[in-house]
């Protein structure tokens, strides 16, 4: 590539927080994936910032035989890297390919943040309300899209996603790059305030809202709930005393964390919404919360963001 190319400059990284470092840094506009690493969970973080930074990616098979991550993985059946390489292939080939990707159109998800940022289609209006959301498979890109589309002044929003445990942080990094909110780790003691996303990820700790007012999250250590650390059911779950001023939510992941939180809010006056089944990447989370009838509502994930302002309005 460089000798194809003068002036290119090669980054390379034999694991995934290396690459997503080096990619956060440098915006490089296109990488060669192996293989292997798109199977692995954290991939997931890697094409949300591949999105925001509008990075063409491809992955590199081992041989013409093997079988694509993409056959299995549904996060990677949604339009990305679509195509391989081999590692036998010619270098020709791969440069053909990064020709092909680089001068390909395609609208720029900056320009789409950033028109959002510049003026978003809904107002907070001075809500007095939270918002809650709960993701895991999938959830990267679903919060993405979701955020985006927040006002600057959203009310108060506090969001449980399942990822790495090294990856929380460049989630953080990576929504507040684009979102017009402020988003922020989730951390012990933090007063909740309107135009603020807290977000509780890659941690051994789960995030809930302290019983006292003014309302503060409240992070604390204990095993596994539904499963997981932090729960979405262990949000949802402290949020009930106040389940009248709670707007609350469950987007694509697998499993059933967050299901039963839903309902007790449900019970307790909140708005209740779940992602629905055909812009779900996996189906799981919100069907078993639509199920049990913890959800008032089935929203797609393009209405999603209206629909958590609208409601957090009413």
């Amino acid at each position: 590539m460089e000798s194809a190319y003068p002036g290119m400059k090669v980054l390379l990284a034999n694991n995934l927080m290396l690459a997503y470092n080096q990619a956060e840094a440098a915006q490089p506009v296109f990488a060669f994936v192996e293989d292997g690493f798109t199977k692995l969970p954290e991939f997931e973080m890697m094409m949300a910032l591949f999105s925001a930074i509008d990075t063409r990616w491809v992955s590199v098979m081992d041989t013409q035989g093997a079988t694509p991550a993409r056959k299995s993985s549904p996060l990677l059946d949604v339009g990305a890297g679509i195509f391989e390489l081999t590692k036998s292939d010619h270098p020709s080939q791969f440069a053909q390919y990064f020709d092909m990707m680089i001068n390909a159109p395609r609208r720029s998800p900056r320009a789409a943040a950033s028109a959002s940022a510049a003026g978003p289609s809904t107002v907070a209006g001075g809500s007095k309300k939270l918002i809650l959301i709960g993701s895991s498979t999938g959830g990267v890109e679903a919060l993405r899209s979701v955020l985006v589309g927040f006002p600057f002044d959203c009310p108060p929003t506090l969001i449980v996603q399942h990822t790495g445990k090294n990856f929380g942080a460049g989630l953080v990094s990576l929504l507040d790059r684009i979102c017009p909110a402020r988003v922020r780790p989730a951390e012990d003691g933090a007063a909740l305030e309107p135009g603020h996303v807290y977000i509780a990820a890659g941690q051994r700790r789960h995030m809930g809202l302290a019983s006292r007012k003014p309302l503060r999250l409240r992070m604390k250590e204990g095993p596994d709930i539904s499963g997981h650390t932090p729960s979405v059911d262990a949000l949802f779950t402290s949020a009930v005393p106040y389940g009248k001023d709670v707007v609350a939510t469950i987007l694509t992941g697998m499993g059933q964390d967050g299901a039963r939180g839903l309902l007790e809010l449900r019970k307790a006056g909140a708005k209740t919404f779940a992602q629905d089944e055909k812009s779900s990447v996996v189906y799981g989370m919100p069907r078993v919360a639509w199920e049990m009838g913890a959800a008032q509502q089935q929203v797609s994930l393009a209405r999603m963001a209206n629909t958590l302002i609208q409601a957090s309005k009413a």
